[in-house]
């Protein structure tokens, strides 16, 4: 007799907290609320928080959900892991006078943004919620990275940031009512339903 596998529980709302936590800083980097020698700083945000979204994504994949294993691991290797280091290295080198052609990470934030923008196409079936927070993401990491390499003006760091800060409210409010609902046993903050 085949033994089935026990569920673990779902990891998005401390996902979510995490993403809400990290959007907020970036908002605040980009619409110059906070200087960007902050960078190492949030560099290390981007590297802890890359832990928990790798466990996370571990615990989707061992639970059969796709979706949030992707979404999770995308956020612990490329956004937690890879640009956590490149916010410490980078800024380390600098430091030492190599000069460092910071297009490339550029580059690498505006094909995040296309990921992210498949992952709101296939989160809208889940949760309109995951549809506006990822869209949100995607398009602000797309105009963020435009502008960091040189293909946008400046101008894409402001509106890319707000973006970030209203995937950051979406973060929030999806992960706090999935807490909410949980700890009470019923619905009490609406999440809504699938877009499609």
């Amino acid at each position: 007799m085949a033994q089935q596998q026990e569920k673990w529980i779902d990891p998005t709302p401390a996902s979510l907290f995490l993403v809400f936590c990290i959007t907020l800083v970036l908002w605040a980097a980009f619409t110059g609320i906070i200087s960007m020698n902050a960078m190492p700083v949030i560099g290390y945000y981007f590297l802890t928080f890359g832990v928990l979204w790798l466990i996370a994504a571990v615990i989707n994949f061992r639970n059969g959900d796709l979706l949030g294993g992707a979404i999770n691991g995308v956020f612990g290797v490329i956004l937690g892991l890879s640009s956590g280091t490149s916010l410490i290295l980078g800024t380390y080198f600098a430091s030492q006078g190599v000069e460092l052609d910071t297009r490339a990470d550029g580059l690498f934030l505006f094909f995040v943004g296309i990921i992210f923008l498949i992952f709101a196409f296939c989160g809208a079936k889940r949760l309109w919620l995951f549809f506006m927070l990822l869209l949100a993401l995607g398009i602000g990491f797309i105009l963020l990275g435009l502008g960091m390499a040189g293909i946008a003006g400046l101008w894409a760091f402001p509106i890319g940031g707000w973006l970030m800060f209203v995937g950051g409210v979406f973060s929030l409010y999806t992960g706090s009512a999935m807490v909410v609902n949980f700890s009470f046993g019923r619905p009490v903050l609406p999440l809504g339903g699938p877009l499609y």
